[in-house]
C-alpha cells in the first residue's frame, strides 16, 4: 500500500472568498442607500408635520384672542393691530417679534421661555382689511438637515360676525 502524499480538503479558496465578498458588498450598497433615504424622508416628514401644527396653532391663538375680546365685550380686534408678531400656545396678546428666537420644546409644548431649543421659528402677521375683517398669516421657518431654509405658512381671515 502506498502512502498518501496529498491531503485534499474541501473548502473555499481565496478567490471564492473574495468573489463572495464582492457579491455581498454589491448587494448591501443599495440596501444601505435605501435605509439612508428612508431616514432622511422620515426626518423631513416629521419636520413638516411639526411645522404644520405650529402654523395652525399660530392662527388658533389669534382666533382665541378675538373670541376672548367678544367674551369681554370688547371690539373683536382689540389688541390685534397690524404688524408681525410671535405667539405662544397660551398667549393672551401677540408678543413683540424682537429677534424672533426659536421656539423651545417643553414637555410637549412649544414656548419661548423654557425647554430644549428647536429649529422652528414662527411669525404671525396681522393685517386689518377693513373694520370687520382681519387677515392672519402664520408662518413657520426652519433649516433642514442640509441647512436648506424651509417654511410653511397658512392664511385665515377673521371676521367680526358677532
Amino acid at each position: 500500500m502506498m502512502p498518501k502524499l496529498f491531503n485534499f480538503q474541501k473548502g473555499f479558496t481565496l478567490v471564492e472568498t473574495l468573489v463572495s465578498l464582492v457579491i455581498l458588498t454589491v448587494a448591501l450598497i443599495p440596501i444601505l442607500n435605501l435605509s439612508s433615504s428612508a431616514s432622511r424622508i422620515s426626518s423631513t416628514v416629521q419636520d413638516n408635520l411639526i411645522a404644520s401644527g405650529l402654523t395652525q396653532e399660530g392662527i388658533e391663538v389669534i382666533r382665541a384672542i378675538r373670541d376672548t375680546n367678544w367674551f369681554k365685550d370688547q371690539p373683536f380686534d382689540s389688541g390685534l393691530s397690524d404688524g408681525i408678531y410671535r405667539v405662544e400656545w397660551n398667549s393672551t396678546t401677540p408678543l413683540s417679534l424682537g429677534s424672533n428666537p426659536a421656539l423651545n420644546l417643553n414637555n410637549g409644548q412649544y414656548t419661548y421661555s423654557a425647554g430644549t431649543a428647536t429649529k422652528f421659528k414662527r411669525t404671525v402677521t396681522i393685517t386689518k382689511i377693513n373694520a370687520e375683517e382681519l387677515k392672519i398669516v402664520s408662518q413657520v421657518t426652519w433649516s433642514d438637515r442640509s441647512n436648506e431654509a424651509r417654511s410653511i405658512s397658512a392664511e385665515d381671515h377673521l371676521f367680526n360676525w358677532k
